[in-house]
């Protein structure tokens, strides 16, 4: 009976052969090819002998080979039917670009710590392995990584071990077309691939494949003859290994690196799979292998998955770029526009993701929460723009919309239009796709996506540099929109033309944990056309990429011809650790990059604080003057930088904070005067502050403040300098530091009040200061003004017309009034026993207000009098006197 079964199955199998070779379509002879192969196959499975195994195993692989070609083909031709993106032919294989720099010893050292991940060691590529490597000499096992790989803890419940793939393969179903297939592995397929996820939470991953093989079967080169071995080139399919050893030539961590596994799968006890499977081509065997070597590198099975820019970077050396196209500044046609040719060359790898979805949205949408997608085709139409989309979960949600080029011209015929319903079973029966793929028109993927990934094939530049670096944030004050200790860099191009930069940050073991992703912060790429100077703040930019918590981040500009610009690379909420990264630079012309020049040669700093009694708030606050003030002596003409930085609370603080540099000689600010201003910070801002510009010498006053009063908290504030000679700084003495302080009686001006006035005296000689200090003013049933009436203050000697004014709170003008929020007072004044007695008419302090209109006469104001002596002074009870 087996043998009978045999001889008929191969006789219809060669029927089938010759009925292929007969003249016919190219789908036409693909058809029976492909059902030639499937008949061989089963005969393959009831040869009786060895021999006959081996003889139609060959005649399986020389069909598979002629349908492999044939199925190229129609893939074109189709396209060409549909007027998609793969339309234009693709372009002649380019080169990859490489760095040219010599590498620092500490770099060196880098990429090597880069090797060790996730207990393996991934060495960087030396050069593509022999055939050797995969031969399986005599006596010989089959090849067994030393460990395999995590599975978590729902997948351990459902293993059924580790097997190899014909094992693995013989638990899935292989009936296809009512024809039962071969479990024997294989790396060719006969139909279109459609590849798909269980119950490995990879969809990153799994979509990120569907991308590359997407592009393959739109007739470009296949990227897998550069990253797996052994590879079979004379017939463009990865070769089965001997040995079941297969080398991936993967890129991370700052270079393409060596990546090792054996061909052993993880097989459930259930009808789950743990592996990517092709529903079509069930014993295709490469979409699990290069599954298996990116999860060794991510840490096994368990693998939540990332994002596909972030996976196809891994798989193919390609440059990832992050598009949030809910960003104001996206514009879609612009970006469609830029994407859609390059995509029809075959030089952009096109994913999709889905933002947070409730469940009520995901039931209505039919699309799955925070998920990735793969966008295998693209299409342009008479102003319709489409995207062909694909879920690449086995069972996942199809989009409920209706795909807008699917609406035909029923009226024209006479029939009425179809409702969504009925347009989406038109649509199946006009078009058929694989499950869990769908059109998606422009419009509704900006509506309904969140994210696009793009990975760009970096032999579209000639030039690369790339610069490794380690960035320890465990010891960097690293303060929010400060980059004083972030690294920089200095990047030119001979030519003007579009320069490319991107920022990796190198994976580390322990990631992500289990199914739980550890905390990885944000990065950012900030440039600045600063001659490739460092920079102290993110201010001023003149492009910046967007914060993102995966491990790249991309910018792009046409940069001018020999312009030096800085680079900064940026972060939040990073590990507080060392971490390594890779700068990469891509350009059409030769790139100089290199860390950026210090603009300064020396420096002084100091660390204070905002107490309970200085932190006295901006400059409209009564208490300003109180707020920490500095000393700076230059020596000599420079350029300066000074930065304030708050330092605790920490990095992410609220706290805005600001600088003034005045010219007062070195001594303290007590009278705040515009004509006093040196140089000052700008607006407040939250964390740091700076100032640069050129002081001549000469001695400065330096005041740091909070935007509210009442802000405590620590800082530190630094002075650079282009001088060798460093500056000079010292914190000042607090206001009445070393002197008796007192406080007189409240000074009420009421309603119709503008002048009150008080005896003072002291028991022997005292040098003193009197600063005006409002107090809670306000109109009955009211909150306190936010501005007050201008004072002046007057020491007189008697009262009268014989007064004698000894000192006065207006040091240019004796009928000069002044806002109590920039200081009314009086300085170091001296009383003698003798200037107190009757005979003289008595000390008397006097202070006067100047309504600025009716209105405000009405308004009760108390003062007091802050009294810094070096003796006791009193102040008696206020009175009205007209003086």
């Amino acid at each position: 009976m087996s043998t009978t079964s045999f001889e008929t199955t191969e006789q219809r199998a060669l029927a089938a052969e010759q009925n292929a070779s007969l003249p016919k379509s190219r789908k036409g002879a693909l058809e029976a090819t492909i059902k030639a192969v499937e008949l061989y196959m089963r005969a393959l499975r009831l040869a009786p002998t060895s021999n006959e195994r081996a003889r139609l195993d060959s005649k399986c692989k020389e069909l598979l080979s002629k349908a492999e070609k044939l199925k190229v083909e129609d893939v074109k031709a189709e396209c060409d039917d549909r007027n998609t993106a793969a339309t234009l032919l693709p372009r002649v294989g380019l080169k990859q670009p490489t760095s040219k720099r010599k590498l620092t010893t500490r770099e060196e050292i880098i990429l090597l710590e880069g090797s060790r991940l996730n207990g393996f060691v991934f060495p960087p590529w030396k050069g593509d392995p022999t055939p050797d490597e995969f031969v399986l000499k005599d006596g010989q096992n089959l090849f067994v990584d030393s460990r395999p790989l995590q599975l978590s803890s729902l997948q351990l419940k459902t293993l059924a071990g580790w097997k190899r793939p014909w094992e693995a393969f013989a638990g899935l179903d292989m009936l296809q077309d009512g024809i039962e297939l071969s479990p024997q592995p294989t790396m060719q397929c006969v139909k279109k691939v459609d590849l798909v996820q269980d119950m490995t939470s990879d969809c990153s991953v799994v979509a990120s494949l569907c991308a590359g093989w997407a592009r393959a079967e739109r007739g470009h080169p296949k990227i897998l003859s550069s990253i797996m071995f052994p590879y079979d080139h004379s017939n463009f399919v990865p070769a089965l290994s001997p040995s079941s050893k297969y080398i991936f030539r993967l890129y991370f961590n700052g270079c393409h690196r060596k990546v090792v596994v054996d061909d052993l799968l993880p097989s459930s006890t259930d009808s789950r799979v743990f592996h990517v499977v092709d529903r079509c081509n069930p014993s295709y065997l490469a979409p699990a292998l290069v599954e298996k070597a990116y999860l060794k590198v991510r840490g096994g099975y368990d693998f939540p998955g990332s994002n596909s820019g972030t996976d196809l970077a891994v798989l193919t050396g390609w440059l990832p770029e992050q598009i949030f196209l809910h960003d104001e500044d996206i514009m879609p046609e612009d970006l469609w526009s830029r994407v859609f040719k390059a995509f029809a060359y075959g030089d952009v790898l096109v994913t999709i993701g889905t933002g947070k979805l409730s469940k009520r949205e995901q039931r209505h949408l039919g699309l799955a929460s925070e998920h990735d997608y793969a966008i295998l085709d693209m299409k342009e139409t008479d102003g319709m723009r489409e995207m062909l989309i694909k879920n690449p979960w086995s069972d996942g949600d199809v989009w409920k919309g209706v795909s807008r080029s699917s609406v035909r011209t029923d009226e024209e015929k006479g029939r009425p239009l179809l409702g969504p319903k009925e347009q989406l079973s038109a649509n199946t029966k006009h078009e058929t796709m694989a499950p869990g793929t769908f059109w998606m028109d422009l419009g509704t993927v900006f509506q309904h996506f969140e994210n696009l990934y793009l990975n760009w094939n970096p032999a579209l530049f000639s030039h690369r540099q790339d610069y490794h670096f380690s960035w320890d944030l465990s010891t960097a004050q690293s303060m929010l929109g400060t980059f004083q200790s972030n690294p920089q860099f200095s990047v030119t191009c001979s030519q003007s033309g579009s320069l490319w930069l991107l920022l990796n940050r190198h994976f580390r073991t322990r990631d992500y944990q289990g199914n739980n992703e550890a905390p990885h912060g944000f990065i950012s790429l900030y440039l600045f056309d600063k001659k490739g100077h460092r920079v102290l703040l993110s201010d001023g930019s003149i492009n910046r990429g967007p914060y993102v918590d995966s491990p790249n981040v991309l910018i792009r500009l046409e940069a001018q011809a020999r312009t030096d610009y800085t680079v900064v690379a940026a972060a939040q909420d990073l590990p507080c650790t060392k971490l390594n990264f890779t700068l990469s630079a891509l350009s059409r012309c030769s790139i100089e990059l290199s860390q950026a020049q210090k603009r300064y040669l020396s420096a002084v700093s100091l660390g204070a604080a905002w107490s309970r009694s200085t932190a006295g708030g901006n400059s409209e606050s009564t208490a300003y003057l109180t707020n920490p003030q500095f000393a700076l002596e230059m020596p000599s003409k420079a350029e300066i930088a000074i930065l304030l930085q708050a330092t605790e609370p920490v990095a992410d603080t609220k706290v805005a904070v600001h600088i003034k540099v005045f010219f007062a000689m070195g001594s303290r600010v007590t009278t705040l005067r515009s004509r006093d201003i040196v140089a000052q910070s700008g607006d407040y801002r939250r964390g740091s502050a700076a100032i640069e510009t050129i002081l001549d010498p000469g001695t400065y006053t330096i005041i740091c403040s909070t935007f509210d009063a009442g802000q405590m908290g620590k800082f530190s504030l630094s002075v650079q300098s282009s001088s060798d000679s460093a500056p000079n700084l010292r914190a000042l003495p607090a206001e009445g530091s070393g002197r008796l302080t007192s406080v007189s009686q409240p000074a009420v001006f009421a309603a119709g009040t503008d002048r009150l006035l008080a005896p003072v005296w002291a028991s022997r000689l005292a040098r003193a200061s009197l600063v005006v200090q409002p107090m809670n003013n306000q109109v009955a049933g009211t909150q306190s003004p936010r501005t007050y009436s201008p004072l002046k203050l007057t020491l007189e000697q008697g009262q009268g017309p014989y007064k004698v004014c000894l000192a006065t709170s207006s040091a240019s003008n004796e009928n000069e009034f002044e806002d109590p929020a920039t200081g009314v007072r009086i300085d170091d004044f001296q009383i003698q026993p003798e200037m107190q007695g009757r005979a003289t008419g008595g000390l008397w302090l006097v202070l006067e207000r100047m309504a600025a209109s009716s209105a405000a006469m009405q308004l009760e104001e108390r003062f007091q009098i802050l009294v810094l002596g070096e003796e006791r002074v009193s102040i008696g009870a206020w009175g009205l006197g007209d003086g």
